[in-house]
């Protein structure tokens, strides 16, 4: 899923809910401003894997969250 879309029109101090966990949208835009462009959750390994153009890189809740 694209990370754009999902924080459209939140605020810094709201969550979304991607997958089963509900992240940071100030964490997302930290991620959106270093060139990451999707995000695509693995609830088995409590993992979520994001790539843009130039980056991507796979990380666990606490790793976005510690962004915010």
């Amino acid at each position: 899923m694209k990370i754009e879309e999902l924080i459209s029109g939140k605020g810094d101090g709201e969550k979304v809910s991607v997958g089963s966990v509900s992240l940071s949208v100030s964490a997302l835009k930290e991620f959106v401003r270093d060139g990451y462009l999707h995000v695509r959750p693995y609830e088995s390994e409590h993992t979520f894997s994001m790539w843009g153009k130039t980056c991507t890189g796979c990380f666990t809740e606490q790793e976005i969250l510690n962004r915010a």
